[in-house]
């Protein structure tokens, strides 16, 4: 009972004079501008509750957090625990860095640990053989002013040790990977890319597929998430699968993945400066970096299939297969339908599994498959069924046989050509109501019928021609009536070519004024040799006139006067030739003259030729 006694005692004069402790230590001391480094803070005391660590402005260095571990641990009554903190640092600027002294701060005392010094360097530049950062740099906080030599708990038991995880790597990372690097062409591969991150993220990371080139894929949902540890630290992942089948044999790669990634990079932050709430209510101490994350490609080695050995009826299928065969009934008519379905259901590339060998049917007319499929994805295989389905109609009576139906595959686990068959199946064919008795023996399509069996008909019947309706007539008529086919086509061609024309006309109404500028005025001027009043005759050629320059010059026919047509066709580009418009400004006045004035003769033959004389005229100059 004493020596217990003593041992507890003992036990709590060593706790009461027990140490609070905090070291530091980095994964490498030599860095390249765009590479990371990990930094680990190590707390460890006599107390499940320990002070987080105070880490100081780095001016040098972004960082952010990377999670927390902490180990707990009770031996003899005394409990003693660790915790790490682990960052993140990114380098602002090449040269010498500076890790400032970290402090802890326990009931009024602080412990410091030693500055650590950076050396970074250019991106792409030879760094240094990377070497792990020097050994933690402790500090320790007394909770009594003379700590007292802790007296052995007993014989054979040893006083507790806190290990430190050794942490390294990066925070965020891409993994590929396959289940195995050689396979047969057409054998499944398992390409799982992984994704982990152990700090956090800004927004969702922006997933780009690798490349499969040579591989023929198939996604295996769902996206697996979980938490793995790793070093030491915690990361998150999220996981995606997907099955290759190689197309070709050789050597195949995967191209990497890629991850875009938004992580939150800390800002210093002095609570003096005049901005601190400006910047505080607008957020601007996180500041978010975009990183660019790749996986290493993979390589698969791709191997033929053996040629030895192999069946002609191998389609290329590999996996593990069964077959089977089933019909709708077994009992039926002669003539009447049997649906065969065949499954053929498995492991493996199901999409390139061909049709299986037939047997021979020559007691039924066979017709077009139909094939349809089923796809399944489960504990990552693909795997399902190809189902064919057959129309079979049996041309005889009796028990009719369907011989097994073979599909050959290759099995990869074996190495080898395997064989697969459905069991055989019977249809009971009866004759049909009412056909003719054939004697058994009778050739049905060139196949002699089978003993027991009788035949019920044959394959062709002949079509007679009888009297044909009228509107049957009609329609060979129409038929036999050659070359006038033609007539509807170029009428309707002429029809469309006439709607298309006054289109155009509709739509440029200045261009058909133009052009039929000279028709108007031809037909004005027939009207003005057909009226009896000279008066009246004078005044239709003096508008056909008007008229026709109105519309060539694109202006309105009421208001235009013999010195606004002369300025106009003067200004035109080409100008018209002068003496021409002098012709034009006497027709104008003569024709005003015999129209007003009451002595004046009217209109007649002459006058109209020399009317249309001038329109020709004009037409030759105003199309240059």
């Amino acid at each position: 009972m004493m020596p217990a006694l003593l041992w507890l005692m003992s036990s709590f004069l060593g706790l009461a004079h027990a140490q609070l402790s905090i070291s530091a230590d980095v994964d490498k001391t030599a860095v390249a501008l765009n590479d990371q480094i990990v930094l680990g803070v190590t707390v460890t005391g006599p107390e499940a509750s320990l002070p987080d660590p105070e880490i100081p402005a780095m001016p040098n260095f972004s960082i952010y957090s990377s999670g927390r571990n902490q180990n707990i641990t009770f031996v003899n009554g005394r409990v003693s625990s660790s915790i790490t903190f682990t960052y993140v640092l990114e380098p602002r600027a090449l040269g010498r860095g500076v890790i400032p002294p970290i402090t802890l701060t326990y009931k009024g005392q602080q412990a410091h640990t030693n500055p650590i010094e950076i050396q970074v360097f250019k991106p792409g530049a030879p760094v240094p053989a990377q070497q792990r950062g020097p050994a933690p740099v402790s500090a320790q906080i007394q909770q009594a002013p003379a700590p007292t030599p802790t007296p052995s708990p007993g014989p054979g038991r040893a006083p507790p040790q806190v290990k430190r995880a050794v942490i390294n790597g990066s925070p965020v990372f891409v993994q590929a990977q396959v289940d195995k690097k050689s396979a047969y062409v057409n054998e499944q591969i398992t390409l799982t890319i992984r994704f982990c991150t152990a700090v956090s993220l800004l927004s969702a990371p922006q997933y780009n597929a690798p490349k499969t080139d040579g591989f023929l894929a198939e996604d295996l949902p769902p996206e697996r998430h979980g938490s793995t540890d790793i070093g030491g630290r915690t990361y998150t992942f999220s996981e995606i699968k997907t099955a290759l089948f190689p197309a070709q044999a050789g050597r195949l790669t995967v191209s990497p993945a890629s991850v875009r990634v938004q992580m939150q990079q800390n800002v210093n932050v002095d609570p003096t400066a005049a901005d601190f709430f400006e910047r505080f209510m607008s957020g601007a101490f996180v500041n978010a970096i975009t990183r660019d994350l790749n996986s290493e490609p993979v390589i698969v080695e791709a191997q033929a299939l053996p040629a030895d050995g192999k069946p002609k009826d191998f389609s290329g299928a590999v996996g593990a297969f069964r077959v089977s065969a089933a019909v709708d009934r077994s009992s039926v008519k002669v003539g009447d339908a049997v649906n065969l379905t065949v499954t053929i259901s498995g492991t493996g590339n199901i999409k390139a599994i061909g049709d299986p060998q037939m047997p021979d049917l020559t007691n039924f007319r066979v017709y077009d498959t139909v094939t349809s499929l089923n796809l399944d994805r489960k504990d990552d295989k693909v795997q399902g069924s190809k189902v064919f389905k057959t129309v079979l109609v049996p041309r005889v009576s009796g028990d009719l046989a369907i011989p097994p139906v073979a599909f050959t595959y290759f099995d990869p686990e074996k190495k080898s050509y395997v064989k697969a068959e459905s069991l055989p199946l019977t249809v009971k064919s009866a004759p049909s109501p009412g056909g003719p008795a054939v004697p058994a023996g009778n050739p049905v399509a060139g196949v002699v019928a089978p003993q027991g069996v009788t035949t019920v008909s044959e394959d062709i019947r002949y079509l007679q021609a009888g009297r044909a309706r009228p509107i049957s007539r009609f329609l060979e008529a129409v038929a036999g009536a050659g070359p006038l086919h033609a007539v509807p086509i170029f009428a309707f061609a002429f029809c469309l070519g006439l709607v298309q024309y006054r289109k155009l006309g509709s739509a440029d109404p200045a261009g058909s004024r133009f052009r039929g500028a000279a028709k108007t005025a031809s037909a004005k001027i027939g009207q003005s040799l057909k009226a009896s009043d000279p008066g009246k005759a004078a005044g239709l050629m003096a508008d056909a006139l008007a008229k026709y320059l109105a519309d060539k010059l694109a202006q309105p026919a009421s208001g235009l006067t013999a010195r606004r047509v002369a300025d106009l066709l003067t200004n035109r580009m080409p100008p018209v030739d002068a003496a021409l418009i002098e012709r034009v400004k006497e027709m104008w006045d003569e024709l005003d003259m015999r129209r007003f004035s009451p002595n004046a003769p009217g209109g007649g033959a002459p006058v109209a030729d020399s009317l249309r004389e001038l329109i020709d005229a004009l037409e030759k100059e105003l199309k240059r």
